[in-house]
């Protein structure tokens, strides 16, 4: 059985109507409704909160429906990928400003560290770029 219906199995078990089974998880019936549909998913912390209480293991939840956990790898492949892309523009952002403000001031051993620290950051920022 898919996560849809077993949304909609549990929801029926316990006598609720979507609005009230999305009263419980601070979500709209139509929200439900798109689950049950599987036309979106609940996260995560929502399955869990589902599977305490209704006293459902997430095994029974999650292993039946292959669907949702492609859905979620996906999603955790894409906040990684939104990690790396965030680090790497820091430090080529940072390693740059460093470069570029250290042109214009005077020559002197901290200047010179600095310069080094940036132009390192700038090529960290490059390697991590290109093994995206």
């Amino acid at each position: 059985m898919n996560i849809g219906n077993q949304i909609s199995a549990i929801r029926k078990e316990h006598q609720l109507t979507q609005e009230k089974f999305g009263e419980l998880f601070y979500v709209t019936c139509q929200t439900v409704s798109n689950w049950e549909n599987e036309k979106s998913y609940p996260d995560f912390k929502i399955l869990i909160e589902i599977s305490n209480r209704f006293e459902i293991s997430l095994d029974q939840l999650l292993k039946e429906d292959d669907k949702i956990v492609q859905a979620m790898d996906a999603e955790r492949m894409l906040g990684k990928i939104k990690h790396d892309k965030s680090l790497i523009d820091f430090l080529t952002g940072a390693g740059g400003g460093l470069v570029v403000s250290c042109l214009f001031s005077e020559n002197s051993p901290i200047r010179t560290v600095i310069i080094c620290i940036g132009i390192v950051m700038l090529g960290i920022g490059f390697l991590q770029k290109s093994k995206l």
